[in-house]
Protein backbone atom coordinates (compact mmCIF):
# COMPACT_ATOMS: atom_id res chain seq x y z
CA UNK A 1 0.00 0.00 0.00
CA UNK A 2 2.70 2.50 1.08
CA UNK A 3 5.01 1.90 -2.58
CA UNK A 4 0.88 2.47 -4.76
CA UNK A 5 0.87 6.06 -3.03
CA UNK A 6 4.45 6.56 -3.34
CA UNK A 7 4.23 5.82 -6.93
CA UNK A 8 1.38 7.81 -7.51
CA UNK A 9 3.25 10.59 -5.65
CA UNK A 10 6.24 10.12 -8.00
CA UNK A 11 4.01 9.83 -11.21
CA UNK A 12 2.25 13.18 -10.29
CA UNK A 13 5.50 14.86 -9.99
CA UNK A 14 6.77 13.58 -13.48
CA UNK A 15 3.53 15.22 -14.64
CA UNK A 16 4.03 18.71 -12.92
CA UNK A 17 0.45 18.18 -11.34
CA UNK A 18 -0.60 18.38 -7.87
CA UNK A 19 -0.76 15.98 -4.68
CA UNK A 20 -3.32 16.66 -2.38
CA UNK A 21 -4.04 13.97 0.62
CA UNK A 22 -7.14 13.40 1.50
CA UNK A 23 -7.42 14.28 5.22
CA UNK A 24 -4.80 16.88 5.25
CA UNK A 25 -6.80 20.12 5.32
CA UNK A 26 -8.29 20.41 8.64
CA UNK A 27 -11.43 22.65 8.94
CA UNK A 28 -11.07 24.48 11.99
CA UNK A 29 -13.17 27.52 13.87
CA UNK A 30 -11.35 29.60 15.93
CA UNK A 31 -12.28 29.43 19.54
CA UNK A 32 -14.98 31.29 20.84
CA UNK A 33 -16.36 32.43 24.57
CA UNK A 34 -18.14 29.88 26.79
CA UNK A 35 -19.62 32.57 28.59
CA UNK A 36 -20.73 36.65 28.09
CA UNK A 37 -18.28 39.01 30.30
CA UNK A 38 -20.12 41.65 31.71
CA UNK A 39 -19.78 44.03 34.36
CA UNK A 40 -21.80 45.13 37.20
CA UNK A 41 -23.39 48.41 37.53
CA UNK A 42 -25.10 50.19 40.89
CA UNK A 43 -27.80 48.36 41.73
CA UNK A 44 -26.86 44.75 40.63
CA UNK A 45 -27.33 45.34 36.86
CA UNK A 46 -24.96 44.26 34.68
CA UNK A 47 -23.63 46.11 31.36
CA UNK A 48 -22.59 43.14 28.69
CA UNK A 49 -19.07 43.74 27.09
CA UNK A 50 -18.40 40.29 24.99
CA UNK A 51 -21.21 37.86 23.98
CA UNK A 52 -21.09 34.50 24.93
CA UNK A 53 -19.91 32.47 21.57
CA UNK A 54 -17.83 35.64 20.47
CA UNK A 55 -14.45 34.72 18.32
CA UNK A 56 -11.30 35.08 20.97
CA UNK A 57 -9.06 36.74 21.25
CA UNK A 58 -11.20 40.12 21.44
CA UNK A 59 -11.30 43.03 23.45
CA UNK A 60 -14.22 45.57 24.80
CA UNK A 61 -13.32 49.09 26.28
CA UNK A 62 -15.53 50.76 28.35
CA UNK A 63 -15.97 54.27 30.04
CA UNK A 64 -15.86 54.54 33.73
CA UNK A 65 -16.03 57.52 36.04
CA UNK A 66 -15.81 58.10 40.14
CA UNK A 67 -18.61 57.33 42.42
CA UNK A 68 -17.47 60.16 45.13
CA UNK A 69 -16.09 63.68 45.05
CA UNK A 70 -11.59 63.01 44.82
CA UNK A 71 -11.40 59.56 44.51
CA UNK A 72 -8.11 58.33 43.34
CA UNK A 73 -9.29 54.55 42.14
CA UNK A 74 -12.25 52.79 40.39
CA UNK A 75 -13.15 49.65 41.41
CA UNK A 76 -15.16 47.54 38.83
CA UNK A 77 -16.99 44.09 39.11
CA UNK A 78 -16.54 41.53 35.89
CA UNK A 79 -18.73 38.80 35.88
CA UNK A 80 -19.18 35.81 33.54
CA UNK A 81 -22.35 34.05 32.34
CA UNK A 82 -25.26 35.38 30.58
CA UNK A 83 -28.53 37.39 32.89
CA UNK A 84 -29.32 40.74 33.41
CA UNK A 85 -28.46 40.96 37.39
CA UNK A 86 -25.34 39.78 39.12
CA UNK A 87 -26.64 37.83 41.73
CA UNK A 88 -27.48 35.43 38.27
CA UNK A 89 -23.84 35.52 37.39
CA UNK A 90 -20.93 34.24 38.55
CA UNK A 91 -17.72 36.47 39.36
CA UNK A 92 -14.84 36.34 37.64
CA UNK A 93 -13.18 39.19 39.77
CA UNK A 94 -12.89 42.36 41.66
CA UNK A 95 -10.50 44.93 39.70
CA UNK A 96 -9.33 48.15 40.76
CA UNK A 97 -8.08 51.44 38.77
CA UNK A 98 -5.65 53.40 40.78
CA UNK A 99 -4.27 56.69 40.24
CA UNK A 100 -7.41 58.42 38.65
CA UNK A 101 -7.00 61.93 39.04
CA UNK A 102 -8.72 63.69 41.69
CA UNK A 103 -11.69 65.67 41.04
CA UNK A 104 -15.75 66.18 41.88
CA UNK A 105 -17.46 62.71 41.10
CA UNK A 106 -18.34 62.14 37.95
CA UNK A 107 -15.95 63.45 36.15
CA UNK A 108 -13.00 61.45 35.42
CA UNK A 109 -12.81 59.45 32.38
CA UNK A 110 -11.27 56.40 32.65
CA UNK A 111 -11.17 54.05 29.25
CA UNK A 112 -11.01 50.32 30.59
CA UNK A 113 -9.61 47.60 28.12
CA UNK A 114 -11.08 44.12 28.54
CA UNK A 115 -8.87 41.99 26.92
CA UNK A 116 -9.02 38.28 26.16
CA UNK A 117 -6.60 35.68 25.15
CA UNK A 118 -7.33 32.14 23.07
CA UNK A 119 -7.46 30.49 26.15
CA UNK A 120 -10.33 33.29 27.55
CA UNK A 121 -7.82 34.48 30.24
CA UNK A 122 -8.87 38.59 30.98
CA UNK A 123 -6.12 41.20 31.37
CA UNK A 124 -7.34 44.48 32.53
CA UNK A 125 -5.65 47.62 30.80
CA UNK A 126 -7.16 51.64 31.66
CA UNK A 127 -6.58 55.09 30.83
CA UNK A 128 -7.24 58.21 31.68
CA UNK A 129 -6.17 61.44 29.08
CA UNK A 130 -3.63 59.09 27.41
CA UNK A 131 -1.91 58.34 30.58
CA UNK A 132 -1.61 54.57 31.97
CA UNK A 133 -2.91 53.87 34.78
CA UNK A 134 -2.32 50.68 37.35
CA UNK A 135 -4.99 48.24 37.70
CA UNK A 136 -4.83 45.34 39.63
CA UNK A 137 -7.22 42.39 40.26
CA UNK A 138 -8.04 42.56 44.23
CA UNK A 139 -8.21 39.08 46.20
CA UNK A 140 -11.74 39.49 46.99
CA UNK A 141 -14.69 41.70 47.19
CA UNK A 142 -13.85 44.73 48.88
CA UNK A 143 -16.31 45.76 52.00
CA UNK A 144 -19.33 47.82 51.31
CA UNK A 145 -18.36 48.69 47.88
CA UNK A 146 -20.26 49.78 45.31
CA UNK A 147 -19.69 49.33 41.31
CA UNK A 148 -18.80 52.19 39.40
CA UNK A 149 -21.50 52.67 36.57
CA UNK A 150 -20.05 53.21 32.94
CA UNK A 151 -20.14 56.22 31.91
CA UNK A 152 -23.11 57.01 29.52
CA UNK A 153 -24.84 60.47 27.43
CA UNK A 154 -26.78 62.69 29.13
CA UNK A 155 -30.13 62.79 28.38
CA UNK A 156 -32.09 65.41 26.68
CA UNK A 157 -34.22 65.95 29.66
CA UNK A 158 -31.97 66.16 32.20
CA UNK A 159 -30.01 69.07 30.10
CA UNK A 160 -33.52 70.80 30.16
CA UNK A 161 -33.78 70.01 33.59
CA UNK A 162 -30.10 71.90 34.10
CA UNK A 163 -30.98 74.93 31.77
CA UNK A 164 -34.37 75.30 33.90
CA UNK A 165 -33.05 75.12 37.27
CA UNK A 166 -30.34 77.97 36.02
Amino acid sequence: MKSERLRRFVLLANLGGLLLLPGCKKESRPPSLGEALSVEQPGASVAQLVSQGSEIPTSATESFTTAHDDDRKVTIHVLRGAGRTADKLHSDGWWTVDGVTPGKAGEAKVMVTFELDAQGLLSVVARENERKLAVRKLEEAPAGKLAPSPLSEPDDDEDADADEAE
